[in-house]
């Protein structure tokens, strides 16, 4: 009984020092908008890097996202640049204004003297390609309820499934842009079948590559070649150059 007592009176000193363990989570709400236009953007993703949660603006802009102090979202719209922002640890204010930039703006005043990339033009392509359907406005739960019928709609439905096929190939396309073989040959020194088997073994995906740096990548490439040369007895051996 007495050791017990002990341990409730630990328990409760160490919550009162360091505070309770989990975070306390908010409610975020605001607005994303093309920063040109001030128009609000609908079905924009604000991805929680912390937990992998999400949410979407409305037909609006609008949107509603619980997240805690100190994490990072990640705003993605298909045709705009990422951007991210941390939430405050400090106060919080209780309605957000963001915007993004169309990629297009890319080789203007506020990016001048940086080039598009191979992947950022075909991206461009191919946004430009679906347009229409790409920014075909999501509806709010709120939205559902006032128009049944266009939720349920069969071409609807269509669209919005487009939409997040659409968004995952650009994904997929992105880590084989980044995680790409010329770079992993050059810095792991793997090649062939070994290069091709570490590549698949090791692919990381999407939300782990976009919080990387360079550096980070390097790091990573580094040091997974390694852990697969001593458990996926590598053909060939490492080039002397690497």
């Amino acid at each position: 009984m007495k050791s017990r007592l002990s341990a409730t009176l630990c328990l409760l000193i160490l919550t009162l020092v360091h505070g309770p363990a989990v975070a306390q989570s908010l409610q975020l709400r605001g607005v994303v908008q093309d920063r040109v236009e001030k128009k609000g953007l609908s079905g924009v993703q604000l991805f929680n890097m912390f937990d992998s949660s999400a949410a979407f603006t409305d037909s609006n802009g609008a949107f509603i996202l619980q997240a805690s102090k100190g994490q990072l979202i990640e705003i993605r719209y298909p045709g705009y640049v990422v951007e991210r922002f941390r939430i405050s640890e400090g106060h919080v204010p209780p309605y957000f204004k963001l915007y993004l930039d169309k990629i297009a703006l890319l080789d203007h005043d506020k990016y001048a003297g940086r080039e598009l990339t191979a992947y950022q033009r075909d991206s461009i392509e191919r946004y430009e390609l679906y347009k229409t359907t790409l920014e075909f406005p999501r509806m709010s739960g709120v939205d559902k309820v006032a128009s049944p019928f266009s939720a349920m709609s069969k071409s609807n439905r269509q669209k919005w499934q487009f939409q997040e096929e659409f968004a995952l190939r650009e994904q997929e396309r992105y880590i084989d842009f980044t995680f790409n073989e010329q770079l992993v040959k050059q810095i792991s020194g793997l090649e062939g079948e070994d290069l091709v088997r570490y590549m698949r073994r090791y692919r990381p995906g999407y939300q782990k590559l976009r919080s990387m740096d360079t550096y980070e990548l390097y790091n990573y490439i580094r040091t997974t070649s390694g852990y697969y040369r001593r458990s996926g007895k590598p053909t060939f051996p490492r080039n002397s150059g690497g």
